[in-house]
């Protein structure tokens, strides 16, 4: 995995904040936390909805379309929207990957 900036000031992502950018290739949603700002995939898994639009609560982030909830610290399902109980069900989790500030710009190490 390599260290990519994602060009984004840690300073500028209020608490509570979706970003979604793009390092290289790769559109990655930024999440600010208390514990720090969280980078995943930015596509929810299940039918492409873009989970920058999605509602955060806590860690929790839920899809727009189908209302999948997703555990931001390790990307797991904590909510199925078709009421079965995770890990089972249709929705894959998120990938979550690692982030770091350097000289106040987040980054993200990416495969």
């Amino acid at each position: 995995m390599t260290w990519r900036t994602t060009g984004v000031a840690e300073s500028t992502l209020p608490l509570g904040s979706l970003r979604e950018v793009m390092v290289g290739s790769m559109s990655i949603l930024l999440v600010r936390l208390p514990g720090g700002v969280r980078a995943v995939e930015a596509i929810c898994p299940h039918l492409g909805g873009l989970l920058a639009d999605g509602t955060l609560t806590g860690t929790r982030l839920s899809c727009p379309e189908h209302r999948a909830v997703f555990d931001l610290n390790d990307g797991s399902v904590v909510v199925d929207p078709f009421g079965i109980e995770p890990p089972e069900g249709g929705v894959d989790p998120i990938v979550v990957y690692p982030t770091r500030v350097e000289a106040g710009m987040v980054e993200v190490d990416l495969p």
